[in-house]
């Protein structure tokens, strides 16, 4: 899985939450984005669709129900997913002194 530039982007806001979130939400927590509520629905669907996030709930607001998402894959595991793609082209990369690489640097 390989996620584009604003799937990133609001896959960190995601991560970074202490919560699900709605699309408006995502917008009003990156107020410096001009992104509309239409197109941040069509990279959520592609998010899950990729399986990085998933429909938590709906939520009642302003007379109708929005949809409420969370991640459903940690940054370690997008991670672990990149560098997996990268020994799959044939780049000579030991996985697994990466990710404990990553962990020992997660506990400090």
């Amino acid at each position: 899985m390989k996620l584009t530039g604003k799937e990133t982007e609001i896959m960190n806001v995601l991560w970074k939450s202490k919560k699900p979130l709605t699309t408006a939400e995502i917008i009003e927590i990156t107020p410096n984005r001009t992104w509309h509520e239409g197109s941040i629905f069509a990279v959520m669907k592609r998010l899950v669709k990729k399986g990085a996030v998933a429909l938590d709930a709906y939520k009642p607001t302003a007379g109708k129900h929005a949809r409420v998402y969370k991640p459903i894959i940690t940054t370690e595991d997008y991670a672990m997913k990149i560098i997996e793609g990268m020994d799959d082209m044939g780049i000579d990369i030991d996985v697994h002194a990466l990710a404990d690489r990553l962990r020992k640097s997660k506990q400090r």
